[in-house]
């Protein structure tokens, strides 16, 4: 039998090193989208993004839509995943990535975020904002 279990929390992200062009976002659709230089993607906020439920049904929806990798199982491979992605702010996920971890796993870790439903959108001074999480993802055998 084996288990995905997920942490606790969601974490923001420190932000790339600022850059001269502009931030391209991938949908998950895979359109791509130009962001305007006024319109920043923050690290820090006064109210973060959150999942529709809160952090017990985020849970519920990872574990739900994991998928252990039969190769991985059979390769008795484990570890942890490091998701990072931007929450937008129509409250899409977009700019997914895996940036740690067995790359047997990377895969299947972000198959299930790319399934998420519209979030909460992170708020700064009264506006929705886009913010960068990172969620870790530990698969064990």
């Amino acid at each position: 039998m084996f288990q995905a279990g997920i942490a606790t929390a969601v974490f923001a992200q420190e932000p790339p090193p600022p850059s001269t062009k502009p931030d391209v976002l991938v949908t998950l659709k895979g359109d791509t989208l130009k962001n305007a230089g006024h319109d920043s993607i923050y690290t820090r906020v006064e109210i973060e993004s959150d999942f529709p439920g809160g952090l017990q049904a985020w849970l519920n929806f990872l574990q739900a839509n994991l998928k252990y990798p039969q190769k991985a199982i059979r390769k008795e491979i484990q570890g942890t995943v490091v998701l990072e992605f931007i929450v937008c702010t129509d409250g899409t996920v977009c700019n997914m990535a895996a940036i740690s971890g067995p790359p047997e796993l990377r895969k299947a870790a972000l198959d299930a975020i790319k399934k998420t439903p519209m979030w909460i959108p992170a708020n700064q001074d009264g506006k929705a904002v886009k913010s960068y999480k990172r969620q870790p993802i530990t698969f064990r055998l």
